[in-house]
């Protein structure tokens, strides 16, 4: 049996040999990012301190340097976890599809339980510092989505967001169609929209509880 990681994939090839049609108008999408902020004064502080040292630093920061300075501490102020699921970090998906074992570690995803990650609402993967874009983010992110759609039978649609230095993107995967945001750039304004939309994803994965 072939065994291939997320990262050997790019996002034609996850088109072709998944059936996968890009669509530009999702209703879910458009609803995920027309998230109201809902910001106290404490959360304004703290996201315009991390917007200007992700401005200072982006060019500097390496990959982990991203997660712990940045997008840990943004996640952890969004608040993820209730009672029915939690954020995981660098955790195992993987599924044989056609006779191939599709396996990776990811970077954050919502899910239930406890110790043991089940099959995930939602997927952050993955960070790419600004200085090295060369992989493709779209492609690892859609393949991780669609490892996530398979082991959950395809009952409720996929959230995803892969990142590229200041720039995140936030994708929708129903069924063999996905939609792509416009990139938010984190280093402007737009840190309160990214923080809105990702407070925003609870409510959605409510109801796919």
């Amino acid at each position: 049996m072939i065994t291939r990681t997320f990262s050997t994939y790019t996002f034609e090839e996850v088109e072709e040999v998944f059936f996968l049609n890009r669509v530009f108008q999702c209703n879910l999408l458009e609803e995920w990012l027309k998230a109201v902020p809902n910001i106290d004064n404490i959360q304004e502080f703290v996201l315009n301190k991390s917007k200007n040292h992700l401005f200072k630093q982006v060019f500097n920061w390496n990959e982990d340097e991203l997660k712990m300075f940045f997008i840990g501490p943004l996640i952890e102020l969004a608040d993820l976890e209730t009672t029915n699921f939690k954020p995981f970090t660098q955790r195992t998906l993987e599924i044989t599809m056609n006779e191939i074992k599709i396996t990776g570690k990811v970077d954050f995803m919502i899910a239930t339980g406890k110790r043991t990650a089940k099959p995930p609402y939602f997927c952050i993967h993955e960070y790419k510092q600004e200085a090295n874009t060369s992989d493709d983010a779209l492609g690892q992110l859609l393949i991780t989505m669609v490892v996530a759609q398979a082991l959950n039978e395809n009952k409720f649609p996929i959230l995803g967001a892969y990142i590229v230095g200041r720039n995140w993107f936030f994708v929708v995967l129903d069924d063999k169609q996905y939609a792509v945001s416009d990139a938010y750039v984190a280093t402007s304004d737009d840190i309160f929209q990214i923080f809105a939309i990702l407070q925003k994803s609870k409510e959605i994965i409510q109801r796919f509880i």
